[in-house]
């Protein structure tokens, strides 16, 4: 009972978070400019001490909506604290100005525009999380020359927390496959590529008959290309919603893959596929190549030649697989493969690949992270 009940909490949670008819991330990154207070001015005169400037803190929550980011914001996506009081002859000692607690959803990164670098991942729930530090006021030990505040420009970046994350090129069939496990799921399909062009979330409960309940997020993101992990395609929007999930289905069409029909594009085999998308999530984030994955090989209800499919599905199996791949090709570290399955999303054959799931849906539920 009590486990049914997590569960409810946990589907009824990654609903909230999303926050939409469709369960689709419309937006995954917000600008924000934030000042902290300046502090006050010190009295050199009488000793007198100016109070610290307003600091601005993060706080995230658990099932905070995303779409809610703005509100705590307003619509300038502008936070200024107050400066601190300054010394004065009838009060030597300036108060402290108040410092800004912003609500945030748990897991938002936060990164300094002009930089790049990542000031803090706000994963704790409820604790406060520096973002700009209010300037210290005059006084003796700085001989009294008050500090000015911090004024920085701010991405606040949304990741995904899912039990399940689907990878792969355009039109390999992940969105076929999400709407073939969720039919209740209003999903975009389309014989072109790039028809997901924004993360979007399902929740599989698991078949009617079954007699263990579990419940299990889905992630689809939009399709990676070549050059991902260098943001050719936002890859780096995309990409970045596998670091929290517990198990990524690459999805593969086992006719493999061509970008566009031009000579500059070349066609890549199936296993290709694999090596190209393993070096750019490894460039990426080669934590995540230490994710736990299951290789999907869909569209096998257009196969025709067997024996090749079973090949492929052999050499994956084995831990050489990519020594059957080029050097240029080949990444430095491979998948952490933990099966591989052949399906046809579109006819429905997908019941193998279900077994699977079922099979960690205890062990990912028990130890999800999703908030």
């Amino acid at each position: 009972m009590r486990l049914s009940c997590r569960l409810k909490d946990y589907v009824k949670g990654i609903q909230q978070l999303i926050k939409h008819d469709l369960n689709i991330l419309e937006k995954d990154k917000y600008i924000a400019k934030i000042r902290s207070g300046n502090g006050g001015a010190g009295l050199s005169r009488f000793d007198g001490c100016g109070g610290r400037g307003g600091s601005v803190l993060f706080v995230p929550l658990q099932n905070m909506p995303f779409s809610h980011i703005e509100k705590s914001f307003g619509k300038s996506m502008t936070i200024i604290a107050t400066n601190g009081e300054s010394a004065t002859k009838t009060k030597l000692v300036g108060g402290n100005a108040r410092d800004i607690i912003i609500e945030v959803p748990v897991g938002v990164e936060v990164v300094n525009e002009e930089s790049g670098e990542v000031i803090t991942r706000c994963d704790k729930p409820f604790h406060r999380y520096l973002i700009a530090r209010g300037g210290e006021g005059g006084r003796r030990e700085n001989h009294f020359r008050n500090e000015k505040g911090e004024s920085i420009r701010v991405g606040i970046h949304i990741k995904l927390r899912p039990n399940i994350a689907l990878l792969g090129f355009p039109n390999a069939g992940k969105s076929t496959l999400m709407k073939s496990l969720v039919p209740s799921k209003s999903v975009k399909i389309a014989s072109y590529s790039f028809t997901t062009r924004r993360p979007q979330v399902a929740i599989w409960k698991g078949d009617n008959n079954e007699s263990n309940e579990f419940t299990l997020s889905i992630a689809d993101l939009p399709g990676v290309i070549e050059g991902a992990s260098r943001n050719r395609g936002k890859g780096l929007s995309f990409l970045k919603h596998l670091q929290y999930a517990d198990l990524i289905l690459l999805v593969v069409d086992l006719r493999g893959f061509q970008l566009k029909n031009d000579l500059s594009e070349p066609h890549r085999s199936a296993l290709e596929c694999i090596g190209l998308m393993n070096k750019e999530v490894e460039a990426y984030d080669e934590k995540i190549v230490l994710k736990p994955m299951i290789i999907v090989i869909n569209k096998i209800d257009l196969c025709k030649d067997e024996q090749a499919l079973h090949s492929l599905i052999s050499q994956l199996k084995s831990r050489e697989w990519i020594n059957n791949l080029t050097p240029s090709l080949r990444p430095i570290k491979g998948f952490n493969i933990e099966d591989v399955v052949a399906i046809s999303a579109k006819s429905g054959q997908i019941q193998e690949l279900k077994k699977m799931l079922r099979a960690r849906s205890n062990f990912i539920n028990c130890n999800n992270h999703v908030e």
